[in-house]
């Protein structure tokens, strides 16, 4: 019997289902991602600044937050598993919080408006920490076979599109909706009701991962006490990890850094609100339909190529984004198709990420699933907090004046910043990505070897 037939794998089911998880969270985060930075500029009438201050501090909180999750999920021993427990009881919370981000009982110039945003915000950063990052290492320990961790990650890829097809193609309209007839543009209920009818509809998506899922990959029991000093430690000695690290704060300041500002784009630079859905749908759906095609594309031409291919395309659409006047909306729709096609690095470096839990476990015999998982939590949130901080400061640079006509130059600001800077920095993912040594085949090897290993001291 060959290697591959003795490796464990996760259900069909399972690899099908996966992909709620991630589909939940852009009902969450990516909607928080997508319009909270408006909702506080806009709706609770914070200056740029203080949003910008929130985004990064709860972002500095969370390069201590993350790891420190990882290390407690992977010393968690219950019936459920490492893992699973933490998406049943924390996903309603998550959903509690994600919808008091967009309430603002206090005025925002006022400083308790300040502090209760930038609570809620921080809370929910933590919440959705504690559900994702273990939601993220399943797929590490759901199966052994690396074809079927790609299938897996695919998966989650599928989900983060149908997510993020359904946000952006739906929330404008649901917002106008629920702010009262013959509102042109979005009030406070508006978005209040939408993260409401979001947060609802996330727990039952999270759930079906929790039931389907099966951890396959169990490490030795550790008697190990907790320690942040060790935690980091391990993080910063993991070459192929931290190289990972730089890859995916790079990807998600490109792409969810991008999503923080995209709607100035849209409302200022197109000129309308009800705009939204009709650009933001292109992507989704072209995301959709290439992310079916990752497996075979990344067994062909290999993880790492794969994602340089990607970004390099991403940045070349952009690029041409940019350079496209604003009036010709048909070309707008085709690039912005082109940047969602092109969208499929994330299951690259997730799968990239499986070869280096594997390989540390292979040289150290330490397995930390869940330390790894959260560089992939926290460059998620670097990336999203760099366009919603820095991208705002850089929009009040520009003389960017919330509900307000904007100059030719802010306007011009606005598509720097929105299409330029993000096409930049996916060119430089791709450079970047040459110092991934790790082949896949040498990856396989370790795999079979771990596998091999685990078997001997099962029989001894």
């Amino acid at each position: 019997m060959n290697n591959k037939t003795q490796l464990k794998r996760a259900s069909n089911c399972g690899v099908i289902f996966y992909s709620f998880g991630d589909l939940a969270s852009q009902f969450v985060w990516t909607f928080i991602g997508s319009y909270l930075t408006v909702f506080y500029t806009d709706i609770v009438g914070l200056a740029p600044a203080a949003a910008a201050a929130i985004m990064m501090i709860a972002r500095v909180w969370d390069a201590v937050n993350d790891p420190m999750m990882g290390a407690i999920a992977e010393r968690t021993r219950s019936k459920f598993g490492r893992f699973r427990p933490y998406i049943l009881f924390g996903s309603p919370l998550l959903a509690i919080f994600s919808v008091l981000c967009f309430t603002h009982p206090f005025a925002g110039s006022s400083k308790a408006g300040v502090i209760y945003a930038a609570v809620t915000y921080i809370i929910t950063g933590m919440l959705y920490t504690l559900v994702n990052i273990p939601y993220g290492a399943l797929a590490a320990v759901m199966t052994e076979d690396a074809e079927q961790r790609n299938k897996i990650n695919a998966s989650r890829n599928v989900g983060m599109n149908v997510g993020i097809l359904i946000v952006n193609g739906i929330t404008a309209n649901v917002m106008l909706f629920f702010s009262g007839k013959g509102a042109e543009v979005a009030n406070g209920n508006g978005y209040f009701m939408t993260a409401l009818v979001y947060a609802i509809i996330s727990i039952p998506c999270f759930l079906a991962v929790f039931f389907t899922s099966k951890e396959q990959v169990v490490p030795e029991v550790t008697k190990e006490k907790f320690s942040l000093k060790t935690t980091i430690t391990g993080l910063v000695t993991n070459k192929n990890l931290m190289i990972l690290l730089v890859i995916m704060i790079l990807q998600m300041a490109a792409w969810m850094g991008r999503i923080g500002v995209v709607i100035y784009y849209i409302m200022y630079c197109l000129g309308s609100f009800t705009l939204i859905p009709v650009i933001m749908l292109a992507p989704s759906v072209c995301g959709i339909v290439s992310s079916l095609m990752v497996p075979k594309v990344m067994s062909k031409f290999g993880k790492r190529m794969t994602l340089q291919i990607a970004v390099t395309c991403q940045g070349i659409a952009l690029l041409a984004m940019y350079f496209t006047p604003f009036d010709n909306l048909t070309l707008i729709i085709i690039e912005s198709g082109l940047v969602g096609f092109f969208n499929v690095s994330f299951p690259c470096s997730l799968s990239l990420l499986g070869d280096a839990i594997d390989y540390n476990e292979y040289k150290t015999g330490m397995r930390n699933d869940g330390i790894a998982y959260a560089t992939y939590g926290l460059a998620q949130k670097l990336g999203n907090a760099i366009g919603a901080s820095v991208g705002v400061l850089l929009l009040a640079s520009f003389g960017y004046v919330a509900n307000a006509q904007q100059t030719p130059e802010t306007l011009h600001g606005i598509n720097i910043v929105v299409n330029l800077i993000p096409a930049i920095i996916f060119f430089l993912t791709a450079i970047f990505a040459f110092t991934w040594r790790l082949k896949d085949s040498e990856a396989d090897e370790v795999r079979a070897k771990l596998h091999e290993r685990k078997n001997k001291e099962n029989i001894e």
